[in-house]
């Protein structure tokens, strides 16, 4: 866990579509998963992966994985939706589901949350420290922005979207507060584990580059279909329809019939690497994992992959930060213009999208 903070993020800021595409996944699809908030793990199971390993070194992000895990196999479908906070629900009612959520969740996870009641009647997912912070900058800019986050919720078209946001949130104040908000120094501090800017380099700033990302954001995708956005400036989801894949009716009940073939662990990217028999995995989603790893690190991840990978295989990990290379010699290809066509239709466009094949050409 990370000092005053449960864990680094709430929710996966990865569109699960682009994974899956990158991924190829299907039935076949043995992925090695980075954990993170859970959602990625449980939304490749939701889309047909064959199994999931899904892996990380921060005790508390297993533990809300787990505890989403949970939510499915306990719960309705909706019931979980409002208990993990997606939709509003009452305190009282986060804390009876928890009660019958526990049965599934091991004893050790079970004692984290029974002693953190608070950040489960708020919604699990909102304890995160990325999503604390953005949902208080996005409460502050309700007072400004108020119809206009009513008028962009409420568009219908793509066309509508970007009329909205020129013509109420492309503003000098808007893009100055996104300076401030997001220049490393705060940003560090307050909304984000510096380790994940370490590696920065970049002569753009970090709040330009995140308002043109925050344009996309609004104007790429149909509001009505895209969740991400939604939960980052409505702070819930439309409705029951618009969820997670591991929480869509069909990717409920998946998971719910496949939760055996998804497992938990508290282990490090590299160690699960090393420890794993060649051949165990055959789909790798590696999140933005270039931006948190020193070049030494990265070259080091791919190694192992390309080493441990059932042939042939996929990978497919994101950036914001850092596009590093994949180092010569490994039976790595990337595939651009892939990643391009995904980047295009991507609900969470903050990040560059880097699909690979390997021990086969593209």
């Amino acid at each position: 866990m990370t000092g005053e903070h449960l864990f680094n993020f709430g929710m996966s800021q990865e569109d699960e579509r682009t994974e899956a595409g990158a991924l190829a996944l299907g039935a076949s699809s043995r992925v090695l998963s980075v954990c993170s908030a859970g959602e990625m793990p449980l939304n490749l199971l939701a889309l047909g992966a064959g199994s999931v390993d899904a892996v990380d070194i921060d005790d508390g992000q297993l533990h809300l994985a787990w505890l989403k895990r949970a939510a499915v196999l306990a719960l309705e479908r909706v019931e979980a939706l409002r208990f993990l906070g997606y939709l509003p629900a009452p305190a009282g009612e986060r804390r009876g589901a928890l009660e019958r959520a526990s049965g599934e969740l091991p004893a050790a996870t079970r004692e984290f949350w029974r002693a953190r009641r608070t950040a489960v009647e708020q919604g699990a997912i909102w304890a995160g420290r990325y999503e604390r912070y953005v949902r208080r900058l996005v409460r502050w800019l309700r007072l400004p922005l108020g119809r206009a986050l009513e008028r962009l919720l409420g568009c219908r078209s793509i066309d509508e979207q970007r009329r909205c946001f020129d013509e109420t949130f492309d503003r000098f104040w808007l893009r100055a507060t996104f300076r401030l908000a997001f220049h490393p120094r705060v940003y560090a501090h307050r909304g984000m584990d510096p380790r994940s800017l370490a590696h920065r380099r970049s002569s753009l700033s970090l709040g330009e580059q995140f308002f043109a990302r925050f344009r996309s954001l609004c104007t790429g995708t149909p509001i009505e279909e895209n969740y991400l956005l939604q939960l980052h400036l409505a702070g819930q989801i439309s409705g029951a329809d618009a969820a997670p894949a591991y929480l869509t009716a069909q990717g409920y009940r998946t998971v719910r019939e496949r939760a055996d073939h998804l497992t938990l662990r508290q282990k490090d990217l590299h160690a699960a690497l090393r420890g794993a028999p060649v051949g165990a995995y055959n789909a790798f989603h590696l999140s933005n994992l270039a931006d948190w790893m020193p070049a030494e690190g990265f070259a080091e991840t791919m190694r192992l992959v390309a080493e441990r990978s059932d042939r042939p295989g996929r990978a497919v990990w994101r950036f914001i930060h850092i596009d590093r290379p994949v180092p010569g010699g490994l039976e790595i290809a990337v595939d651009r213009d892939l990643g391009a066509r995904l980047e295009a239709r991507d609900r969470f466009p903050f990040y560059g999208v880097v699909p690979a094949v390997i021990g086969a050409t593209r």
